[in-house]
């Protein structure tokens, strides 16, 4: 493998990378409606039947598209983390 092919490679993952942001960015802006919606509702804040639904079924998304789930449930786990610490801050910021 050359170096310019490399190059190559590395700016597809670059352009990945701009669009997982612009999803992630997408999920935020959704994120903040779901506040908006537990504040009216006096709700709290962690649903974990919710997150064991999304795990499961992003684990089998993944299997479809020929990822390792594992890899799927990580970085999601991960994501729904971040966003539920958000949501605390947020949410208790009251």
């Amino acid at each position: 493998m050359t170096n310019d092919a490399l190059g190559d490679i590395r700016a597809r993952l670059d352009d990945v990378d701009e669009r997982l942001v612009g999803l992630l960015a997408e999920r935020g802006d959704l994120i903040r409606e779901v506040i908006d919606f537990k504040r009216a509702q006096q709700m709290g804040v962690v649903d974990r039947g919710r997150e064991d639904d999304m795990l499961v079924r992003i684990e089998v998304l993944a299997s479809e598209r020929g990822l390792d789930p594992r890899i799927a449930r990580q970085v999601l786990r991960a994501v729904i983390d971040a966003f539920t610490l958000l949501e605390v801050e947020q949410l208790e910021s009251e």
